[in-house]
This record gives structure tokens, sequence and C-alpha cells, in this order.
């Protein structure tokens, strides 16, 4: 019995000491990795100039149009609901970028990025009606009952490209 309370009490001791047996497990394992960052914010830009340049990964966005956020890549189909001016086969440029980016890094816009900056274009496929929906209302035992069907009109885009144009940090040109 007292070798087995001497083996609960070195056992206790290890829990209850400074970290205990997993903070020495995984501080004695771990694995080292030379990870360089950057040390100030124009080798960041430098670095997230030649990822541009070099152009490995693909592009995303998120983008603002007619009161909703969409993330779009190239090649993209997107259904946006409501009426909406341009005709089929129009090519559209989406201006309100929130959001750009790709594997390595990420542009955050506060609250849309630089004008100019990233380019998404898109193309309208077509124009049609949405499938039916029904609102249904009834009101028990006043023999009240109506049925409305609903179809709201969509337009459907194709994204074709996500481009990071200028370099960043570069000042704006006059896009507009």
């Amino acid at each position: 019995m007292a070798l087995f309370r001497a083996g609960l009490q070195r056992l206790s001791n290890a829990f209850n000491s400074q970290g205990g047996i997993l903070s020495r497990f995984i501080t004695q394992n771990a694995p080292t990795t030379n990870i360089t960052t950057p040390d100030t914010p124009k080798d960041v830009i430098a670095t997230c100039n030649k990822l541009i340049e070099e152009r490995k990964s693909r592009n995303f966005a998120i983008v603002h149009l007619l009161g909703k956020q969409w993330r779009v890549t190239d090649g993209d189909l997107l259904v946006v609901e409501g009426y909406w001016p341009p005709n089929i086969g129009d090519k559209i440029k989406l201006d309100k970028v929130l959001l750009a980016a790709t594997k390595d890094f990420s542009l955050i816009g506060r609250p849309l990025v630089q004008p100019g900056l990233v380019t998404v274009t898109a193309t309208v496929i077509s124009k049609g009606l949405s499938h039916t929906r029904t609102h249904f209302k009834k009101k028990r035992r006043k023999q009240f009952m109506r049925i409305n069907f609903q179809r709201a009109q969509q337009t459907m885009l194709r994204i074709n490209a996500v481009e990071i144009a200028n370099k960043i940090n570069e000042a704006p040109k006059n896009v507009f």
C-alpha cells in the first residue's frame, strides 16, 4: 500500500508542478522551424509585390453587388436577384471590391480596396425569371385562403478575371 501511495504522490507532483507532464512533453519534442518573418512593412510590401508579379496562385475577391457580398474567382457564375439594367453580352467592371487575396496574402479594404488596385470583370450571360415561389395564406375557421405566386428577375454573370493590377503602395492613378 505504501508503494502505491508513493507512486500516486509522484504522479500528482508531476501534474501539479510548473507546467505538468504535457507541457514538458510538448516543449521537449516541439519541432524547431526557421520561419523568417519580415522585419518592416517595406519588406512585407516588397514580398507581396513579388508574389503579384509571379502570379503563382489564383486570385479571389469579395465584391459588393446589389446589396450582397459575393466571393468570386475566375470563371465563377453569379445569379443576382432583382432588376439590373445591363443587357446580355455586356462586359461589366465590378468596382466595389472589399477584399482581394491569393493563397499567400490578402488586401483588405477599409471599407473598399483602393480604386484601380484590383479589377474584377464580368459578362452578363442571361437574364430571366426565378423559379415560382408559392406564397400561401390561410386563416383557420374563417374560410379565408389566398395563394400568390412570385417570380423575381434574375441576372446571371460570368466572372472573367480577378486581377491585382498595380503594385501595392504605389500612388493611385487617376481612375475616375
